[in-house]
């Protein structure tokens, strides 16, 4: 029940996170890429939206116990690992490490909540 609970609230957060990222960096015009590359960051913007929202969904889902939140939170999981590794690379080319930091901590929180939610369900 613990690890639901924490998984729950992790996918939340993150979830929450990396929506609302967006939001602020979209609003005030962080991403020159909508210029030089719009349809490459557009399909990116999207596939992060989806994390985000499919983090939430399985947060919630954890958290009031729906059997099969665990499979879904898997699968978020998978989607914020890739995520994350692809961040922390954008913000390593532009030497900006303390996102690179914050992602590598992401990256690690996510990898051991992910082995710890497979051996629960082996």
């Amino acid at each position: 029940m613990i690890l639901e609970i924490i998984s729950g609230i992790y996918a939340l957060i993150v979830g929450a996170g990396m929506i609302g990222i967006w939001i602020i960096l979209l609003i005030t015009k962080q991403v020159p890429e909508i210029k030089t590359a719009p349809i490459d960051i557009s399909l990116h913007i999207t596939a992060e939206y989806l994390t985000g929202l499919l983090s939430i969904l399985s947060g919630i889902l954890l958290l009031v116990n729906i059997t099969w939140a665990g499979i879904l939170f898997i699968v978020s999981l998978g989607m914020v690992i890739y995520a994350v590794i692809n961040a922390g690379g954008y913000y390593g080319q532009k030497k900006e490490w303390s996102f690179v930091i914050l992602f590598g901590v992401l990256f690690i929180s996510a990898v051991i909540l992910l082995i710890f939610n497979i051996l629960q369900i082996v």
